[in-house]
């Protein structure tokens, strides 16, 4: 008897509580700031004035439903190093995290990380760099956080990270 009185109130709960948790993300308080960064992401000059790409589109075999554009800011045909990381390497990378309007979002001078365990887009960035690489990598927000965001980045936001590769300590 008790369960019969119970089913309707949990029925009216959820037809309240439900609709607020499905809520078109397109409505929400970031649709601006989700334009602002697909806007920016869109606009990057990939040549510069003598024709030379600033930033050269980097699409992963592994996914190809995001491209993260990077600009290396040494020159990589004279990097005598050839090894770059797998997506399983334990690396040592300093980096800078910025987003869209110049505000660091986090930095470390030395960071060890495996590429599999960082957001996609650090992934890919990471794993077609060679040691002693120093890149900028502008990563849209479906490698980033995405809808969600993380701490203090929005949801949405177009993530600009400034990576260095020091080293690779294993392989495997």
């Amino acid at each position: 008897m008790k369960r019969n009185r119970i089913f309707p109130l949990l029925m009216a709960a959820s037809l309240i509580v439900l609709p607020a948790c499905l809520g078109d993300s397109e409505g929400s308080d970031y649709s601006e700031w989700r334009a602002l960064n697909q806007a920016y992401y869109d606009s990057i000059e990939m040549a510069n004035v003598d024709g030379v790409l600033q930033y050269v589109p980097i699409t992963p075999v592994w996914d190809n439903s995001f491209t993260v554009l990077m600009h290396w800011h040494n020159d990589p045909d004279e990097n005598p190093s050839y090894v770059m990381p797998l997506s399983t390497s334990t690396c040592v990378v300093k980096y800078t995290l910025t987003n869209i309007q110049g505000d660091t979002l986090d930095s470390s001078a030395s960071f060890t990380c495996v590429p599999n365990n960082m957001v996609t887009g650090f992934m890919a960035a990471l794993t077609n760099m060679r040691v002693n690489d120093t890149v900028t990598a502008v990563v849209p927000y479906t490698a980033g956080y995405g809808t969600y965001g993380y701490s203090s980045i929005l949801p949405y936001s177009t993530l600009i990270f400034g990576i260095r590769l020091d080293s690779i300590t294993s392989l495997f």
